[in-house]
């Protein structure tokens, strides 16, 4: 079957093509249809194929989804495969790299949305509601500002394993507060194309992160 994937990839099998059936595929390649089913299985894990069911149903070529990166990220950290503190440092490594990028590429829509999102968890703060998703999410328009969908990818990824992590601080209106005061000068920075500077303070601002983290390390020990 390895064919059959080399043929998806040289562009022989065009997007949304039907494949054969199983049994023409089986016939095809000489193997039996256990080997063509689980081969179809392994290549609509991957992305390569989708399947339809009814009158009209079959396996036809797709597009993998670069999506399906930040959900394999998901599914290794609810597994326990990846642990909170790692996924901490990997923010910590890859996020000081982002913005220093945005700060060359960011648009003023990029901008607006950054603005927005500030203005969004100040009222949250004065009405007493914050929220860890939506400061989070600044982070994620960071990601977009490098327009690179792999790296929106991985963030939106991130972000929704660190509402987890992080789901005890929207309480504490101290800690909501020095993240929004992060987030005025990261947009400062972007907005003056700061990039040594905003590459230092989102260092900075994960070293504050981890102090969050011992924090809540040393009230789970205290239970």
């Amino acid at each position: 079957m390895v064919i059959l994937e080399q043929s998806l990839r040289d562009g022989s099998l065009k997007l949304g093509d039907k494949l054969p059936t199983e049994e023409r595929l089986a016939t095809q390649f000489k193997v039996s249809k256990v080997a063509v089913r689980e081969a179809l299985r392994e290549m609509e894990t991957r992305g390569m194929i989708r399947k339809k069911r009814g009158m009209y149903g079959g396996s036809f070529v797709s597009a993998p989804d670069v999506k399906r990166v930040g959900d394999s990220m998901i599914s290794c950290f609810q597994f326990g495969t990846l642990t909170r503190d790692e996924i901490i440092d990997f923010r910590q490594t890859l996020e000081p790299v982002l913005i220093k990028k945005a700060v060359r590429l960011r648009t003023p829509e990029d901008l607006d949305a950054m603005k927005a999102n500030i203005k969004a968890c100040e009222d949250d703060l004065a009405r007493g509601s914050t929220s860890v998703s939506r400061h989070i999410q600044f982070h994620i328009l960071i990601a977009k500002a490098c327009h690179n969908q792999l790296f929106t990818a991985v963030m939106e990824a991130i972000s929704e394993i660190f509402e987890d992590i992080a789901k005890t601080w929207q309480d504490d209106r101290v800690k909501m507060q020095k993240d929004i005061d992060f987030n005025h000068k990261f947009y400062e920075c972007l907005l003056n194309r700061q990039g040594e500077e905003a590459e230092k303070l989102m260092s900075e601002h994960f070293e504050l992160t981890k102090a969050f983290r011992r924090e809540d390390l040393k009230k789970s020990q205290l239970k």
